[in-house]
């Protein structure tokens, strides 16, 4: 199956976060540098709609809440976001005292807590870290994971055994494994990226455990099994690949989002879709984690 396709030119400076809410069939995904949300479904006919939503605040990424709308991270910390009145309500303000770091990637894991690392915006410091909230509101700074410049990920295995995050700078992927209580038991590099690899960038794993991980830098997304042995690459028209989530009826979309972030006048008119979001449809299937439980 190879039915790559470009299902919306968005021209996203830094489009990221791809996120598949089951209860609305949607995609939602952000733009971090215009801090602008997007939503993409198609209804029962099969024809497609967008909307997108704009934020003050460099929104970074979204999932789904339990009890309606989304949970987001912003520059300065986690809000809770209403899209029927566009509010933003303060959940945790983090990391006020770190100047030039902002929150990048984020995500669910199987038991509903939000995890998620932040970065030095002039990507120059091992000033970011990973942090998760909990359901019962508790945030823990997960300092076993150490600091890098840039984190991403992270992202889970469907049995909540194993998680997967990334400094990127240091084009290294790390597995931990994750004990009932969610404590990080073991931590050990996983993937090491190579000079003609890019950077490695969002996640996702399939249900079969195997990491879908994408190539900033190299146009292209590569699945690994699980000793962190590339068995398939994806190459995209574009350099810059951000992050990837499997959605859709069947969860065998793989949605992928791009970015334009960095590139010069010249290598955006060679690779004119850049920024646009991104759908593949192929055989392995993806599995949604549940929406943060955190109350409000």
């Amino acid at each position: 199956m190879n039915n790559l396709t470009c299902i919306w030119d968005a021209k996203a400076e830094l489009g990221e976060g791809p996120v598949w809410h089951e209860e609305e069939q949607a995609l939602y995904w952000v733009d971090i540098t215009q801090s602008n949300l997007h939503r993409f479904r198609f209804d029962r006919d099969g024809n497609q709609y967008s909307h997108s939503w704009h934020f003050d605040g460099q929104l970074s990424s979204v999932v789904p809440a339990k009890q309606n709308g989304l949970f987001a991270t912003f520059a300065s910390g986690v809000f809770h976001i209403s899209l029927n009145t566009q509010k933003k309500t303060p959940i945790q303000l983090i990391e006020q005292d770190i100047t030039n770091n902002r929150f990048n990637d984020g995500s669910c894991d199987t038991q509903g807590n939000y995890w998620f690392g932040s970065m030095n915006n002039n990507q120059t410091s091992e000033t970011g870290s990973f942090y998760r909230l909990d359901n019962s509101g508790q945030l823990n700074h997960l300092e076993q994971l150490g600091q890098s410049t840039i984190t991403n990920g992270p992202t889970f295995s469907q049995d909540g055994k194993f998680i997967y995050f990334t400094d990127t700078l240091a084009k290294t992927v790390f597995q931990g494994c994750l004990n009932q209580d969610n404590d990080i038991t073991e931590i050990k590099p996983f993937i090491l990226f190579g000079d003609n690899d890019g950077y490695p960038d969002g996640m996702c794993v399939d249900t079969e455990g195997f990491l879908w991980v994408c190539h900033y830098g190299a146009g292209k997304v590569s699945r690994f099994n699980q000793q962190g042995e590339c068995v398939r690459t994806i190459n995209l028209p574009v350099p810059n690949v951000t992050k990837c989530c499997f959605g859709g009826k069947t969860l065998n979309t793989l949605f992928i989002t791009t970015a334009i972030n960095g590139m010069p006048k010249e290598e955006q008119a060679d690779y004119p879709l850049s920024g646009g979001l991104f759908s593949i449809d192929i055989e392995q299937q993806g599995f949604v984690y549940p929406p943060c439980a955190l109350s409000r």
